[in-house]
């Protein structure tokens, strides 16, 4: 429910039509969203997975990231929430363009991102691997940054890498701390394992090094 260029979770009515018969035809009429903003049909036959597949491409709910870095949990935002210190979508949308290359992502692994446009955490900011909280600095939307969050059975709140960003900073920041990642990893490990093992400050270094 992630498609580039649409709200994270957003389903029109012509979508919700389309999911029911998807549910009436392999999923004995059942279909669930989970907190990740990613639609379940359950109870699939192995047979029917893939004319499945293919019809959720037709439909454009079928990018294979999930997991990835652009499976990207995003609250509504100063677009929809009335709540909301910054705009979350325009950023996640920005992020997603920058990260369009599957090979790529499939090489960097999991990797959890999130989003919420305020302290309210609607996009579970804290847990993700890297968080974005959208902030109020003097009526201008500015973005802080955190990584080492996770969900699940070592579950973990990220911690804040340093001051915040400018929205067309963002995927700056996101692509240079996927190269420190990149540059530190030990084979199968994944980001936040390697956050663990190295800590914040080669990521902090490397970002606002380049920033300044």
């Amino acid at each position: 429910m992630k498609r580039t260029g649409t709200p994270p979770g957003d389903v029109t009515a012509a979508d919700l039509e389309a999911i029911a018969d998807l549910t009436e035809r392999y999923s004995f009429r059942e279909a669930r969203v989970t907190h990740e903003q990613n639609l379940v049909l359950a109870d699939v036959l192995q047979n029917d997975l893939h004319s499945l597949w293919m019809r959720l491409q037709q439909l454009g709910f079928a990018t294979p990231n999930i997991g990835l870095l652009t499976d990207i949990v995003c609250c509504p935002g100063g677009d929809f929430c009335s709540l909301a210190n910054a705009k979350s979508i325009p950023i996640a949308e920005a992020i997603q363009r920058r990260f369009d290359d599957l090979d790529y992502l499939y090489d960097l692994g999991d990797l959890e991102l999130n989003m919420s446009g305020c302290m309210n955490a609607c996009g579970h900011h804290h847990v993700g691997n890297i968080g974005i909280l959208g902030v109020d600095k003097n009526g201008e939307e500015w973005y802080q940054v955190s990584i080492g969050g996770a969900q699940g059975n070592e579950a973990s709140l990220g911690k804040v890498i340093g001051p915040s960003f400018a929205a067309a900073d963002v995927p700056d920041v996101i692509v240079r701390l996927v190269d420190v990642y990149v540059e530190n990893r030990h084979e199968d490990e994944h980001f936040i394992e390697t956050v663990r093992r190295i800590g914040i400050v080669p990521f902090k270094e490397r970002v606002y090094a380049t920033a300044h």
